[in-house]
Order: C-alpha cells, then structure tokens, then sequence
C-alpha cells in the first residue's frame, strides 16, 4: 500500500501545535493533508514526477495517459498528530507503489492470459514487438541488390502477425518454446508526496493555521 504520511515535525515544534486541543490540530492536519491531496491529483493531471519532470513515455508508444484513474481512491486519514494520504483500495495502492517506485514485477504466462487475455495471433504484430525484432538483428532482403537490410517498425508491424513475429523473435533469441515467466520493469512515475517547495508551502500553511486558531 502506497500511504504519503504527513507529521511535519518541524512545523508541529514551531507551532507548539500540542497546545492546541485534539480538534483544532485535527482539524490544521486534515486541511494539509488535503494540500498533499490536490498537488498529488495535479501531478497525476499533468503526468509529471515530484521534481516537475514529465513522466517517461509508454513504452508501446502510446499516447493515452497514465495512471489517470488513481487520484479518485486517493484519501486523506487524520489524528490529532498527523495526516495520511493513500488509497482505500489495497490494489489500487499495490498498483500505485509499484509505478511511484519504479519496480520490477515477475509476470507468468498465466497471469499475461489473466490480465490481457489470449492475443489474437492473426492480429498485426505490434510496435513493442517490432522494436523487439529489431533488437535481436531480424533482417529482411532488400527489394533491389543483394544483401540483408533492418526493416521499419512500421513495416513488420504492417507485415508480420502477432503469431508469426512472436515465433520468429524466439528464434532469434534461440528459445523456440517462448518464455514462461520474465521480468518486467516499471518505470518510475512519481506522484504522491511533496516537492522541497511544496513541504515549505505547507509549513507555513499549518504554522498561521495555528495561529489563527489559538
């Protein structure tokens, strides 16, 4: 679970917060929370990381944004002396983490079939595909002269199926069975915390809340 936990330290000792009773610190706790919230869904808006950096692209080249339904399970927990944002929904935040840290998940046969369903193997071969061919050093004759030339994504995906370009892509990796399981790994896509300016933002935002309820 993907949990951003809120217990600014610094602002709580300049405050002297715990002067204050449970409600009003509750209540400056949940209106930062609720900051953290909003600049999170910003970054989810606009597909960019905490340093204000755009998200790296997918890697099967396509243009549909990413991760654009997370901000909706985002929730804001809060006690007297700290705030939480994370997701109500386990997965969802397993989900979350996995892209805010980048990580590197095991992904089986059964669970692509799970997941995506069985592939239709008449279908084009697709662009991940085609970059996977070129990778390996598939070639095809040239039209005119002799020799060998390294064909065009847009080519072998107008050219081969899905079938036909998985099969020859194992070949060219010497693995004529296909793989059973593989790694695949995230790239990182950070969104949920704070920025150095946004954590300063939001001290002051606490320490005159405070001073506006004591």
């Amino acid at each position: 679970m993907l949990t951003f936990k809120n217990n600014n330290q610094s602002a709580l000792k300049q405050l002297n917060l715990l002067t204050l009773n449970p409600n009003k610190r509750r209540r400056i706790l949940r209106g930062a929370g609720r900051k953290v919230r909003r600049e999170s869904k910003a970054r989810l808006k606009g597909q960019r990381d905490l340093s204000g950096s755009a998200w790296k692209a997918r890697s099967n080249g396509r243009k549909k944004k990413m991760l654009s339904k997370l901000g909706r399970n985002l929730q804001v927990h809060t006690s007297p002396n700290d705030a939480k944002v994370t997701f109500g929904n386990q997965q969802t935040g397993k989900i979350a983490r996995a892209h805010q840290d980048g990580v590197t998940q095991r992904m089986t046969s059964s669970k692509a079939a799970k997941k995506y369903g069985t592939p239709d193997y008449g279908a084009e071969a697709t662009r991940r595909q085609a970059k996977a061919l070129r990778d390996a050093g598939y070639k095809v004759r040239k039209k005119r002269g002799k020799g060998w030339k390294t064909p065009t994504i847009k080519w072998i995906t107008e050219n081969l199926t899905i079938g036909r370009a998985g099969l020859v892509l194992r070949m060219l990796r010497g693995n004529q069975k296909g793989k059973s399981s593989w790694d695949i790994k995230l790239a990182q896509r950070s969104f949920l915390g704070q920025s150095m300016s946004e954590s300063k933002q939001l001290t002051n935002y606490m320490l005159d809340e405070a001073m506006r309820l004591s």
